[in-house]
């Protein structure tokens, strides 16, 4: 590695840590002031306090660091700008490309850390925080819990299983109900295809069988039948887990199962693409970075690469939040709706860096 290499890598590694610390703290300072009297009310300790907001960081590292490696790309940039460091090295005879590529070598740095901390680090991580989330922001609440690809719930009079469940439409697919007895044992199963949750209460099971345990009656199929348990969907809701509690190997084999079984597997299978299109955004969206922080050199400075920075980096948040919801929603594939946004930052950076150059 040259000089030159050398000294635009090291700068850039100060800059991205710089922002992604930065970042990092207003996140937990902002969360820390929106649950603060919550924890306290709750009695939690200082030791619990300190392992619910330790245990967001590698979550809180791996959501802002894109953005926070696309500002630390302008700043660097505009700062060689500035200081007509950039004219020198022109002068020298490097080329541009030479310039960025120790760069983007720190981007492709921070995109493995990334990576390898969404699937080592951020899953038990969040499972921990979003554990002590529960008991200490809303003590007392029953929630279901994942297990063998399926949820599961202790309910008043039974326990209730769903293999998936859809939290925006309030309702599980793959639905249980064993009522329990007063000697715990099981009297009655009902199965269903699809279980919805109505406003008032009362559960809809679609494509489904009801069968009494105690006798060896055969089982009541129905299509549509209504029942009024005494559980509430709510603590399916609680207990639903997020991709970012699973690693892509869990995610891809909980996809895999719900797909065998013939259940609507597209918003997971969006996630479990988004895992790895995430982390690699701190490389696509760098080469949109370049070029932007090469415009207009002379105005606003650091400040103004800070505020194109945000500005760029919400865009491309917008962007990418669009394109998953369209894929979990079917109008874009899954595969298409996790890479598109970041092939579309890259080939606009690749086109504005060629033009540029």
């Amino acid at each position: 590695m040259t000089v030159l290499s050398r000294y635009m890598f090291l700068e850039f590694l100060k800059a991205v840590a710089a922002c992604i610390l930065s970042f990092m703290l207003l996140y937990l300072v902002i969360d820390f002031a929106d649950n603060a009297d919550r924890l306290i009310r709750n009695n939690a300790g200082i030791q619990e306090i300190g392992w619910y907001y330790l245990s967001l960081i590698p979550k809180v590292f791996v959501m802002t660091s894109p953005v926070a490696t696309m500002l630390a790309v302008l700043i660097v940039l505009s700062m060689r700008i500035r200081g007509n460091e950039l004219t020198a090295m022109y002068s020298g005879g490097c080329s541009l490309t030479r310039i960025c590529a120790p760069i983007m070598v720190g981007c492709a740095l921070v995109s493995m850390l990334s990576l390898l901390c969404s699937e080592i680090l951020a899953p038990a991580a969040n499972r921990q925080a979003h554990e002590i989330k529960r008991a200490r922001m809303k003590p007392g609440s029953v929630a279901a819990q994942f297990s063998g690809k399926r949820y599961w719930m202790r309910g008043e009079e039974g326990i209730l299983s769903a293999t998936v469940v859809d939290s925006a439409s309030k309702s599980l697919s793959g639905f249980m109900y064993y009522e329990l007895d007063r000697q715990f044992r099981p009297s009655r199963r009902i199965e269903a295809r699809k279980a919805v949750v109505h406003p008032d209460g009362s559960w809809e099971l679609h494509d489904g069988e009801e069968r009494l345990l105690k006798n060896t009656h055969p089982a009541d199929r129905f299509k549509v039948r209504t029942y009024s348990f005494p559980e509430t969907i709510q603590g399916f809701i609680e207990g639903e887990t997020p991709p970012e509690e699973m690693t892509f190997t869990e995610l891809s084999g909980y996809v895999k199962d719900i797909r065998q079984k013939g259940y609507d597997a597209r918003k997971h299978e969006t996630d479990m693409h988004a895992k790895l299109s995430w982390p690699l955004l701190n490389i696509l969206i760098a080469t949109l970075a370049v070029p932007f922080a090469l415009r207009g050199p002379r105005t606003g400075g650091i400040w103004r690469s800070i505020g194109l920075g945000l500005l760029v980096g919400f865009a491309c948040w917008v962007i990418l939040s669009a394109s998953l919801s369209l894929g979990k929603k079917g109008i874009f594939s899954p595969l298409v709706a996790a890479w598109l946004p970041g092939a579309l930052f890259m080939g606009a950076g690749a086109t504005l860096f060629r033009i540029r150059r």
